[in-house]
């Protein structure tokens, strides 16, 4: 069943509040970023009292289907990027300070000397040949891009050198590059006639520091060189060590540090630490709430915290002696600091019947009947719903609410496959809300 209500020219924008995901500490506020929308809620990071909302609506979206913003933050303001051929973006509490041209490069982290960008670094092919004393070919032109303070752009070329890695953290800049010297290692079970040797360069790292002056050039051998981290290091994973090397899961705010993770890959709790020096002065475990995203702040860890359940996001404050504070970030209208919406797509109708039909030729796994795919609401906020009987839950209809448009009004374009997907992961784990959350014999999942 399709409901037609939505096939008028106007659209009616419902109340939106913050829904908040990034967080950082900028020009002595705590700046609380929505995860889809242009806006941030600002607080003082003593009282915990919200001040004031920015927004930067005047940057265009990231276009359907394209990777999260690209945000980074110095000391007094944020920079962001929708998309890596789109415009750079200055904002201040007062909204938009001004717009850089980055020529395609992406924002890759800020401080005081600027934001740095450069273009997708991956590793060249492999250089082979038929015989091991041929040259290399030579290494292609690169160079970063860094928005000034002050306004304007640098260009910072690499020199006799190809960037591999780029990775930032809160002070530094690490590039990975290769280099001379050169060597050829055979290549094992290469027919005779091809080329049977590979270019196999040195490497090494370039920490620049984000806070410093910005260099020249880019080379191997210079005083930036870093001999204590290696090319293509990664650090997404936080674990009990809670060592220097897992910045992206760390915060730091004068002589305190924090440090947060699961316990394990295959855990459900969360461990934070609170370092001064190398003194642990408070640990702690959440069972029920895991860290999205976190700074530091007037002493205290700001955490963006999400139910170990199902559940919208919060905010949440904790200090040294132990003491959580919940920040009522969701209650925060920021209905005014939307992009607008575009105009109703000419081919909603034929959409939504192209996603019913689609739901509709699923073969649904063991246990689930009576499967149906409705259309409810209007758009851009009407809804695909998923209803079906499940073996465990007798006497119950099971119905999933899935958007087939983001909150923009722009296609989701896939979204049949994804929801299937995610009816298919959810029925074979189980992971459903307890029964006696059911409203009506309907249990909302």
């Amino acid at each position: 069943m399709v409901n037609h209500a939505g096939d008028s020219m106007g659209a009616r924008r419902e109340p939106r509040m913050l829904r908040p995901r990034f967080v950082f500490h900028v020009a002595g506020r705590v700046w609380v970023v929505d995860e889809t929308q242009p806006v941030a809620a600002l607080f003082d990071p003593r009282t915990a009292e919200f001040e004031t909302l920015t927004s930067w609506t005047e940057l265009p979206a990231a276009p359907p289907g394209g990777r999260p913003s690209y945000l980074a933050a110095d000391d007094t303001g944020l920079w962001v990027q929708n998309d890596r051929g789109g415009p750079l973006a200055r904002v201040t509490a007062d909204g938009i300070d001004r717009a850089e041209y980055t020529d395609g490069r992406a924002l890759l982290g800020a401080g005081r000397s600027g934001a740095w960008c450069f273009t997708t670094h991956r590793r060249r092919q492999p250089a082979l040949a038929r015989t091991a004393d041929t040259p290399p070919p030579p290494f292609p032109r690169q160079s970063f891009l860094v928005a000034l303070p002050g306004g304007g752009t640098r260009t910072v070329p690499v020199v006799d050198a190809g960037v591999v890695s780029v990775e930032s953290d809160e002070s530094h800049l690490h590039i990975g590059l290769e280099h001379h010297p050169w060597s050829r290692t055979p290549v094992a079970g290469r027919a005779l006639d091809s080329p049977g040797f590979e270019a196999a360069f040195a490497s090494s790292v370039s920490s620049i520091p984000l806070h410093g002056p910005v260099p020249a050039r880019i080379e191997p051998g210079t005083a930036h060189r870093n001999d204590q981290r290696t090319v293509g290091y990664t650090s997404e994973y936080a674990d009990l060590t809670y060592n220097e090397a897992h910045y992206r899961k760390r915060a730091s705010d004068g002589d305190v540090r924090w440090y947060w993770g699961l316990e394990s890959r295959r855990s459900a709790t969360t461990v934070i630490n609170a370092y001064r020096g190398d003194t642990v002065v408070f640990t702690t475990k959440w069972t029920e709430l895991r860290v999205v995203d976190g700074t530091a702040a007037g002493g205290r860890l700001w955490a963006i915290t999400r139910p170990d359940q199902a559940g919208a996001r919060g905010v949440t404050v904790l200090d040294p002696n132990g003491d959580t504070t919940p920040i009522p970030a969701t209650a925060i209208d920021v209905t005014d600091h939307r992009w607008p919406l575009g105009p109703r797509p000419l081919d909603h109708a034929s959409y939504v019947r192209h996603c019913l039909g689609q739901l509709g030729a699923l073969s649904c796994p063991d246990g689930i009947t009576d499967f149906t795919a409705t259309y409810e609401g209007e758009w851009p906020h009407g809804q695909v719903h998923v209803s079906y009987r499940h073996a465990d839950y007798p006497g119950l209809t099971l119905t999933a609410r899935c958007n087939i448009y983001d909150e923009n009004g722009a296609r989701l374009d896939r979204a049949p496959d994804y929801i299937a997907h995610s009816l298919v992961e959810q029925a074979g784990t189980g992971a459903y809300p307890p029964v006696d959350r059911a409203v009506d014999g309907v249990l909302w999942i």
